[in-house]
């Protein structure tokens, strides 16, 4: 690969790699939580998969592999995120006390009809930002990209068990974070 000619492990990493990009970027960027790493992100995995591509072995789950290395990267750089954002963000106890008696966030006055979309959207990513990582990963594993609880246990390399717990404890959190959105037939229903 140094000289600029691709070695036949190379080109079968490409191969592999290919037909699974869209959708580890789409993992990815769902998954992080600072959108400006997501290109560092896929970049660093895809740099540690071919670093590792000896280990890997022909006629495995070569999109489960791949996603490990990104899930691995992700909350590496979401713990990192979380830390720079613990020191830069203090608030005092009033303000606290002030936040969470700030009324419910409502769409814009005369927001045409056809915006709520990317309203309910802002609620999905907020709900979503309300879980761990492991239960956002499987979440988002599970429901966006179809991986059965076995895969997903390879991936996160956690027991079968576990991935059913976090999946269980995620639906949850994301039905009562979507249940308090001011888009919810729950929320309109208590304002009437």
């Amino acid at each position: 690969m140094t000289s600029g000619v691709p070695s036949d492990k190379a080109q079968r990493f490409l191969e592999l790699l290919e037909p699974i990009e869209s959708e580890l970027e789409g993992y990815g960027r769902r998954l992080i939580w600072d959108l400006q790493e997501l290109p560092d992100a896929i970049h660093n995995a895809i740099a540690r998969a071919v670093a590792a591509f000896d280990r890997y072995h022909e006629g495995t789950n070569f999109r489960a592999w791949m996603f490990t290395i990104l899930t691995r990267e992700v909350f590496a750089m979401n713990r990192k995120h979380h830390r720079l954002a613990a020191r830069e963000f203090q608030m005092e106890p009033e303000d606290l006390a002030q936040l969470a008696e700030a009324p419910p966030f409502r769409a814009p006055e005369g927001a045409p009809v056809d915006s709520w979309g990317d309203w309910l959207d802002q609620d999905l990513v907020l709900a979503l930002r309300t879980l761990t990582d492991p239960e956002r990963a499987t979440l988002l594993l599970r429901a966006l990209e179809g991986f059965k609880y076995s895969e997903i246990s390879e991936t996160l390399e956690i027991p079968v068990g576990s991935v059913m717990g976090y999946l269980s404890r995620a639906r949850q959190k994301m039905r009562q974070a979507l249940i308090r959105s001011p888009f919810s037939k729950q929320t309109k229903a208590g304002q009437s």
